[in-house]
């Protein structure tokens, strides 16, 4: 079995030196011809390009119609979600340039710049991003007067209507909400109106006039509890504080649920005038705690309201507790 595979390696090597020697003579001969001043024989330019010729490579099958589309797809949704790399959309030329317009789209909404809406050539779409634009920076500097930039009738009616809503907590008069003209929209504005005259001034009474029936029982409750706080301020002769936090300190100063409870009116207070519902959550008594997130879900309504508009994110609108209000956010996505 060794012989005859000895055999079988010496046959392969003499064939290898066949081969090499029959190669080095056809150079040689080619050479010989070329040295003489004669171009090289057909026979042994037909021999040398036998040997010499280069193997055929595999060619690249071209893609069909329906798989060029699909590759473009593939591009966009991946370019719409990383916010780059349209440029990978290759057999499309329209379905890149919509890839470059919603990017920039994306890029003015969140930067509130008008300016990057004028690289989009989509008309109908360079114009919904200019309106888009001024009615954020309208809402979020409640200023009336970009507004008017906007072009679009019912978007430029929205945005002043959003704007009336926001100032209805500011309103001198029930009649500054009447501009609104969005009927369930004015109504809103004048709950908050009323809600906020009738806990400023104590009157419970004008809670009445409020239309919503769970901001009406709010209303009450927020009257009432300022009542009782300040029932209990007039019994207590302490001292007199410049502020709630000055008051809060020295809250540790006392014990058991006499400390409990003058930080908790505290924090109570704190909610209010700082605008935060953290300090809601720093209350231990747990009808007061929840007294005091309700009562501030008005204000909270309109903080989720500039904050969707803003930053251009509808699933923000989901947080607002009033439906009318929630309803409008939505409208403008």
């Amino acid at each position: 079995m060794s012989a005859q595979k000895g055999k079988i390696a010496n046959w392969i090597i003499f064939t290898i030196i066949l081969a090499l020697l029959f190669g080095l003579l056809l150079f040689f001969q080619s050479r010989q011809e070329v040295d003489e001043g004669r171009p090289p024989s057909p026979e042994t330019v037909e021999k040398v390009t036998k040997i010499t010729k280069p193997r055929k490579k595999f060619a690249v099958p071209e893609l069909t119609e329906g798989q060029k589309e699909e590759a473009d797809n593939d591009a966009f949704n991946s370019a719409i979600l990383s916010g780059k790399g349209c440029d990978e959309i290759k057999y499309n030329p329209e379905l890149k340039q919509k890839c470059l317009d919603t990017l920039a789209y994306n890029e003015a909404l969140s930067k509130n710049d008008e300016t990057i809406c004028k690289q989009i050539k989509d008309d109908e779409l360079r114009q919904k991003c200019i309106d888009q634009v001024f009615l954020s920076l309208a809402i979020n500097s409640s200023d009336k007067k970009l507004c008017d930039q906007i072009k679009d009738k019912d978007t430029k009616q929205n945005c002043l209507d959003q704007i009336n809503v926001l100032a209805g907590r500011t309103a001198e008069s029930a009649a500054d909400c009447k501009v609104v003209k969005d009927l369930a929209l004015r109504q809103t504005c004048l709950d908050n109106f009323y809600l906020e005259q009738s806990a400023k001034n104590l009157d419970e009474d004008g809670c009445n006039s409020i239309n919503d029936t769970d901001m009406k029982t709010r209303c009450v409750e927020i009257v009432q509890r300022k009542v009782e706080i300040a029932e209990a301020a007039k019994k207590q002769a302490v001292r007199t504080f410049e502020t709630t936090e000055e008051k809060l300190k020295t809250c540790d100063t006392l014990e058991g649920e006499a400390a409990s409870g003058c930080k908790d009116d505290a924090n109570f207070n704190l909610a209010f005038e700082k605008l935060d519902l953290t300090y809601c959550n720093a209350i231990n008594d747990t009808a007061q705690q929840q007294n005091c997130i309700e009562t501030q879900s008005v204000t909270i309504n309109n903080l989720y309201l500039k904050q969707a508009l803003i930053t251009n994110n509808s699933s923000l609108c989901q947080k607002i507790i009033d439906d009318d209000l929630r309803s409008s956010c939505l409208s403008n996505f």
